[in-house]
């Protein structure tokens, strides 16, 4: 064997051993590398998606509290067995399932566990339901007044894990009722974690890996909303779950080897996972790889023909990725290598390229993430500070400086808050944070540099270590002052409008009594002059009459069937008065006797229909008074008699008199826009309608306040 032959397999042998050790250093370096960054993004991923499904959480949370307070849920609190309430319910319930695919169903349940009103309707009064519900601590807390939210449970409906958001339905400091939605775990995970994969490259998760999947001996799984069933996630049990509140675990799947990044909240405690298939962190090496085996082999193949010519150059490129590799494992990231030839260490060197590039990506990710968390925090409005237990400053954005009078974070941080407001505040939020975990809307009345007082509202959030003790305050701070001053201002135009409404009212009322009085008299004149006894029982239907109009309601409103006893008063002087000429009729439902309407919102009406009916209609003058409640919850009342309507002087066949003027001036005070006043005219019958809410206007019920 000559020396070239020798030389060339020495030469080959250093060659292949140099790239391959060479490889071998550059793949377990970024490996190394890729890991290390993976584990960091991934612990970072993690604790940003618990904070995020916290909030999310959170604001469901808020959803069910508005949904609670609204006067429907209410309406159907304290009256379960109205079905026109119950399906206005369901279809309420149902459509907020359906516009939301993270609820599973959201039910109405009284204090004794029955289902009232669901977005399944099968649900109401179904037994099993309650005999599950009222074991369930979440409903037993929103019972006692808290709204709360629970661990992952297993829903003994559906034989699936879900979440459960319980608000209580208070009334006068009463729980009526609770508003209990579910939410399926799989649908959070599905439609709430989901968009994770996109970002990167794996899946994010919430679940319980040691929830109790057995149903008690015998139950039956109703699935009312036929779910399917429930598919655990690819996770094993591994003891670093149940033991660390975060961490990074690696595992073997069916699909292969994962990385995964693990993190436990509290209150209630969720575990969330973020995994990414290794073969995905590692896929840039792989790349690298794949090239340094075909460079390899493409060697191999050339090195007998012009290996001195060769190596030189080969060995300038490899020296050169080597560099390159050094400083991709300092950090310097943003140097490339030239890759003009298309040889095989040209095509490592796009491999490395492609590798550094894709680093520096996600290091410029992670960095404009901080920038942008540093950029909402400099430029936020509220002020926004991090406190320790005993109220040192540890961080406090420009806003928060400025609401104490400050013109730099600097000057504020290394203070302790309890010179800006009082230690008996201090106490109490300190003990309501050790209680909740977190305070909103806590009202103080802190004190600037200058000594000025301001008001101020915090939300406040204790930050605790794996015992469970606070160590850290994170909170904002809004300046309300301007709000409540606004909020009083409010409060005296509302009192001054409220005032001018009920002299107005008065004024009205003092306006239609002598007007009828003036009729009566009139008539007792006529009458007079034809029987003194028939003119003695007009004086004591009159002096009935008085005594009903003068005892009015300090609310202005009276039952239906007080209004008409004053009416067949009226029609009484008025039968004296005409005898067999007059004939009334009246038709009233018995449910409306009790609905609350203006004082003598049919005394004008039927005076005038006896007024100018006796005017213009034939003999005997036919008087009806109708009502009936439509389905929009309006009480109709009718006036009709026989007779045309007097013309006025200006020729328009529309007579409307001081007392139906007066009328319509009432019923706007009382009711604005929602009430119905019209007049017609049709084959010699005159008729007025009026309509009122069944409810209580407006401007009247504040009155009554």
């Amino acid at each position: 064997m000559n020396f070239r032959t020798r030389l060339l397999i020495v030469v080959a042998v250093m060659i292949v051993v140099s790239v391959f050790l060479s490889s071998a250093i550059t793949y377990v370096s970024a490996r190394r590398h890729l890991e290390s960054a993976a584990r960091k993004q991934m612990e970072q991923t993690v604790a940003l998606i618990a904070k995020q499904s916290q909030m999310g959480l959170d604001r469901f949370k808020m959803d069910m509290e508005l949904l609670a307070e609204s006067r429907l849920v209410r309406d159907i609190a304290r009256s379960p067995k109205n079905e026109t309430l119950v399906r206005e319910t369901n279809l309420r319930f149902l459509d907020i399932v359906r516009k939301n695919n993270v609820y599973t169903s959201i039910n109405l349940i009284d204090r004794d566990a029955w289902c009232i009103a669901s977005s399944y309707p099968d649900r109401i009064g179904y037994s099993p339901m309650r005999q599950m519900v009222a074991t369930r601590p979440d409903f037993k807390a929103a019972v006692a007044g808290e709204a709360t939210i629970s661990q992952v449970i297993l829903s003994h409906g559906t034989g699936r894990p879900i979440i459960a958001i319980s608000v209580p339905v208070r009334e006068d400091g009463r729980v009526l009722a609770v508003v209990r939605s579910t939410l399926d775990l799989d649908h959070i995970n599905t439609y709430f974690l989901a968009p994770q994969e996109t970002i990167l490259g794996g899946k994010a998760y919430v679940y319980d890996p040691w929830l109790d999947m057995s149903l008690p001996k015998g139950w039956v799984v109703p699935n009312i909303i036929r779910s399917k069933p429930y598919m655990r996630p690819d996770i094993p049990n591994l003891p670093e779950l149940a033991t660390n509140r975060s961490g990074i675990v690696s595992y073997s799947t069916k699909s292969g080897r994962r990385l995964a990044a693990f993190l436990k909240t509290s209150d209630p405690e969720f575990l969330f996972v973020v995994e990414r298939p290794l073969r995905d962190v590692l896929a840039p090496i792989e790349t690298m790889g794949k090239i340094t085996l075909a460079t390899l082999v493409a060697m191999l193949f050339v090195i007998s023909v012009a290996v001195f010519r060769m190596a030189n150059p080969f060995l300038r490129k490899l020296e050169g990725c080597m560099a390159f590799v050094r400083d991709i494992k300092a950090g310097i990231l943003d140097r490339r290598l030239e890759t003009k030839d298309n040889d095989e260490i040209s095509g490592l060197a796009r491999g490395l390229n492609t590798m550094a590039q894709s680093l520096e990506e996600n290091r410029n990710a992670l960095e404009e993430a901080e920038r942008l968390y540093r950029g909402l925090f400099e430029n936020a409005v509220e002020g926004i500070f991090v406190t320790d237990l005993e109220g040192i400053v540890l961080n406090a954005n420009p806003a928060f400086a400025s609401l104490l009078g400050y013109s730099s974070p600097t000057e504020v941080v290394g203070r302790n808050v309890s010179r800006y407001y009082s230690s008996t505040r201090r106490s109490r939020l300190l003990d309501m944070l050790e209680t909740h975990g977190t305070v909103k809307n806590f009202e103080v009345l802190f004190y600037r540099c200058d000594g000025s007082q301001r008001i101020g509202s915090i939300y406040a959030r204790a930050d605790k270590d794996e015992k469970g003790r606070t160590f850290r305050i994170q909170g904002i701070l809004d300046d309300i002052t301007e709000q409540r001053e606004i909020e009083k201002e409010r409060r005296r135009a509302e009192d001054a409008e409220l005032r001018s409404v009920q002299a107005k009212l008065e004024a009205l009322r003092y306006q239609i009594n002598p007007h009828f009085l003036f009729n009566v008299l009139n008539s007792l004149s006529a009458l007079a002059r034809i029987s003194s006894r028939q003119t003695d029982q007009l004086i004591q239907q009159l002096s009935r009459y008085l005594r009903s109009t003068i005892s009015s309601s300090e609310s202005g409103l009276v039952p239906l069937s007080q209004e008409m006893g004053t009416i067949e008063s009226y029609l009484s002087i008025e039968k004296v008065r005409f005898e067999d000429d007059l004939m009334v009729n009246i038709d009233l439902p018995t449910q409306a006797m009790d609905v609350r309407v203006p004082e003598l919102i049919l005394q004008p009406i039927v005076e005038n229909a006896v007024k100018y009916g006796t005017k213009t209609s034939d003999l005997p003058l036919k008087i009806t008074i109708e009502g009936s409640i439509t389905g929009d919850r309006l009480l109709l009342l009718k006036v009709t008699n026989t007779g045309h309507w007097v013309s006025t002087e200006d020729g328009n066949k529309s007579r409307k008199g001081v007392g139906i003027d007066n009328l319509r001036k009432r019923l706007t005070l009382i009711y604005a826009d929602r009430y119905l006043l019209r007049t017609e005219e049709d084959s010699g019958l005159v008729r007025v309608v009026i309509g009122v809410p069944l409810e209580t206007g407006t401007r009247q019920a504040q009155s009554q306040a």
